[in-house]
């Protein structure tokens, strides 16, 4: 059955699933088995996706320093075309996030990227836990790609609460 209504709370099936708009968090919020949404999109159940996708932004490198834009993506690539002494990691979401980046050598090569130095748009250090405590070093030679993965478990805390960095692969080819 079809029809129209306007409604801040809508009841679904014989379940009564609660499918809710909100101006909350801003316009057009919705929760779904939720009457009070914390996001564009709350969903409080188990979700299954047959797919999905990630926006990927591409960054870039001003006066040695990469801004890393969390409202943007949390897939990134990056191509190494100067030396990068800090990333600069603006808009963490609250609560836990991760975001991955790609990183590609130029074809000249040997640049050297800090992949240990973030600090938030203050310049206040985030500090990075790696695996054993061994800090990773981007592979320096030309045309070769690393894969780094990050974590945080509070968003609104980075700067104390850090995160958490993780290889997923060096040496691309």
């Amino acid at each position: 059955n079809a029809g129209i209504i306007t409604t801040g709370t809508l009841n679904v099936g014989t379940g009564g699933t609660i499918i809710t708009t909100s101006n909350a968090v801003g316009v057009g919020s919705v929760g779904i088995g939720s009457t009070l949404p914390t996001a564009t999109l709350d969903i409080n159940g188990h979700t299954k996706f047959k797919t999905y996708s990630e926006n990927v932004a591409a960054l870039s490198i001003s006066s040695n320093e990469v801004t890393v834009d969390l409202s943007e993506a949390q897939s990134f690539t990056l191509t190494a075309s100067d030396n990068v002494n800090a990333f600069v990691l603006t808009n963490p979401p609250s609560g836990s996030t991760s975001f991955t980046i790609k990183i590609l050598q130029d074809s000249t090569g040997s640049r050297s990227v800090g992949i240990d130095t973030f600090k938030n748009i203050s310049g206040t250090s985030i500090p990075i836990y790696w695996p054993g405590g061994v800090v990773p070093i981007v592979t320096p030679t030309a045309d070769k790609v690393d894969i780094y993965s990050f974590k945080t478990f509070d968003g609104d805390n980075v700067t104390s609460t850090g995160l958490y960095g993780v290889i997923g692969g060096q040496n691309f080819s």
